[in-house]
């Protein structure tokens, strides 16, 4: 045996109160869980920043310790050379030890120059990789803490939901089929409210007048009645 209509348009008011508190928690979860994803991808955006960084002071590094190497055998190359200065007999070699002489100091002046613009430019890449570091650090903390903010939501409106879901099957069960299925279609096409109250001669939900004959019907409770400009079920006012 069918409920009373009457009671069936209290059970759609009673059903939409529980599915729009059921919204309500699921877009908190949501709204934790689109902040959580944008400090995600702002995360992984410093990580590989930071990667950049990393590779650049490694690659400045490595320059660094070429030119410290050709440094450090260039002046073992002038030693050589003034060792043999004694060693020279003629004018010819005389002049070669000297042309070699200069050739040796060049190649020092050149490396030692080299060798400064490195350290400068690893000083530069380490002050870099430093921020890049900090920054990591600390979008990995807005990270730990929008995560724990959202498991603690999930935590709280997990029983809500649940018990949400529990009570909105036990009215449809006692629904007639054919409401639950115009209920169903209207929610899905609506933005998840499919039914409204009727007060003052306007529908709540989208605030357009309700024809004086349909307000009055609705009021009656003994129809199922529709807004004529936005196809919500209405039912009346509920206090």
């Amino acid at each position: 045996m069918e409920a009373p209509l009457k009671q069936v348009l209290e059970q759609l008011g009673d059903l939409q109160g529980i599915s729009d508190e059921i919204d309500k928690m699921e877009m908190l979860r949501r709204e934790a869980l689109k902040e959580l994803d944008a400090i995600t991808e702002r995360l992984e955006a410093a990580r590989s920043v930071l990667e950049d960084r990393e590779e650049k002071h490694h690659a400045i590094d490595i320059e660094r310790r070429k030119k410290e190497l050709q440094l450090r055998e260039e002046k073992e190359r002038h030693q050589r050379i003034k060792g043999c200065v004694g060693e020279v007999k003629t004018s010819r070699e005389y002049q070669a030890v000297i042309a070699e002489t200069s050739s040796v100091k060049q190649a020092i002046n050149q490396a030692e120059e080299g060798l400064l613009a490195d350290m400068e430019a690893l000083e530069g890449a380490t002050n870099e990789l430093k921020k890049a570091k900090e920054n990591v650090a600390g979008i990995e903390a807005e990270e730990a803490e929008a995560k724990a903010k959202y498991d603690k939501v999930c935590a709280e409106t997990e029983e809500g939901i649940s018990n949400g879901r529990t009570r909105e099957r036990e009215i449809l069960n006692q629904m007639p089929p054919a409401i639950v299925s115009q209920y169903d279609l209207i929610r899905s096409r609506c933005g998840g409210v499919a039914v409204a109250e009727a007060k003052d001669e306007a529908c709540t939900a989208c605030f357009m007048k309700i024809p004086p004959q349909r307000y009055i019907e609705v009021l009656r409770a003994n129809k199922v009645h529709q807004c004529p400009n936005c196809y919500r079920i209405l039912i009346p006012p509920r206090g």
